[in-house]
């Protein structure tokens, strides 16, 4: 029997960190988070910020999620190298280093923020591939890890630890999670290939509809107010899962067009892509966007595109881009990346270079007020609230 007068505390250990989130860089885990904050069977959140391996990332942690976050804050906990802060009436962010010296301490620091703050219905959720040693030890009644790509494909990732380790924390996370969620289908057969089948569930993303479909962002000044139009755009960070080469095929087939990156470009691939769009110059790059601006810059394209290559990594995504992309009604012409499937009739795809130039020039001209509209209604069925409710009933349900 589900009780529904029943609230919840969560533990969320995250994929990234607070500061980030305040500075527009966000992702699924955030809007998770945002979402849970607005409900009524939710108590209190402890928002653990990604915990930092190494320590030269501990230091760069340190001022930035530590010293810099807790300005102004209302303490719950602290000390040299971990904070606990009130952000909300729900939400609390506890931030540390001491995950380069001993796990054991972040143990002992959150059961301590758990007692002051009275946790009671503790459920311990996480992002992070890259711990498990917290599973049982958080006084939680429920584990559930939401898995956001294939961790052991990613490139930045295998840089914290070895891609052996990071497939023997999923064997871990197989064995002991209670609830999976994931991002893709492909991580659905990840798991099964794991020996787990049971309770496992595909939720993609989702959009905050409101926020994209907001017509007073139009007006919002951005730096693509003076491009020659049409535009075609990509919104995002520019790393290893971007075909440079296909943006260059694309720009050299759209002179009269601008091509219009906005996002910031990773170390990993800066060289590479000013070396190949150095001639070309109606790509613009406009360098990180803060995600209130977001709706802004998606309101100047004319087509939005998803040049991602398709690989192992890939396979294991659901670009939220594409969400956001249709709740302000932008033709999408993306490769056959994962979760494009669901909108077969609204996104055009091929992974063949010259069909994606085509499919460009086509979108563009097809584009009319009756498809911008299916377009912003498909992604509305795609909210976050709907993507939460269904992760929140199945939490209910495996504790009743």
């Amino acid at each position: 029997m589900i009780h529904n007068d029943i609230k919840y505390d969560i533990v969320m250990f995250n994929m990234s960190s607070m500061y980030d989130w305040d500075h527009g860089i966000v992702n699924r885990n955030y809007n998770v988070v945002n979402t849970l904050e607005k409900r009524e069977d939710i108590h209190r959140i402890i928002s653990v910020d990604f915990l930092p391996i190494g320590i030269k990332k501990a230091i760069g942690h340190y001022f930035k999620n530590i010293l810099w976050e807790i300005k102004n804050a209302e303490m719950i906990y602290g000390d040299l190298t971990s904070v606990c802060y009130q952000k909300s009436e729900k939400l609390f962010v506890y931030s540390t280093i001491d995950s380069i010296f001993s796990l054991k301490t972040v143990v002992r620091e959150l059961k301590r923020i758990e007692k002051v703050l009275n946790l009671q219905n503790v459920i311990f959720w996480s992002y992070n591939t890259l711990f498990i040693d917290f599973i049982g030890k958080l006084n939680e009644k429920l584990f559930v890890f939401d898995t956001v790509d294939n961790w052991s494909e990613h490139p930045e990732y295998l840089k914290l630890k070895p891609k052996v380790k990071i497939l023997q924390n999923y064997q871990t996370i197989a064995d002991k999670a209670n609830l999976i969620f994931t991002v893709s289908n492909s991580l659905v057969d990840f798991y099964s290939a794991l020996n787990r089948s049971k309770d496992i569930y595909w939720i993609p993303n989702g959009v905050d509809y409101d926020f994209f479909n907001n017509e007073n962002m139009a007006d919002q000044q951005t730096k693509l107010d003076n491009c020659q139009g049409p535009i075609i755009g990509y919104l995002g960070t520019i790393e290893e899962r971007f075909d440079i080469d296909l943006l260059v095929e694309v720009a050299k087939a759209n002179t009269e067009k601008t091509i219009a990156i906005c996002g910031p470009v990773w170390d990993g691939v800066k060289k590479q892509m000013q070396n190949k769009t150095r001639n070309l110059e109606n790509i613009i790059f406009t360098g990180r966007i803060d995600y209130k601006l977001a709706p802004a810059y998606l309101n100047k394209f004319d087509v939005a595109i998803m040049p991602h290559k398709v690989n192992d990594f890939v396979k294991s995504m659901n670009p939220m881009k594409m969400y956001e992309y249709l709740a302000c009604g932008k033709p999408i012409v993306s490769t056959k990346v994962a979760g494009i499937e669901q909108f077969d009739d609204l996104i055009y795809s091929s992974n063949d270079t010259v069909e994606f130039i085509n499919l460009i020039t086509k979108a563009l001209a097809e584009d009319n007020l009756d498809k911008q509209q299916k377009r912003r209604q498909a992604s509305k069925n795609c909210s976050w609230d709907k993507r939460v409710q269904i992760m929140v009933d199945l939490i209910k349900t495996k504790l009743s």
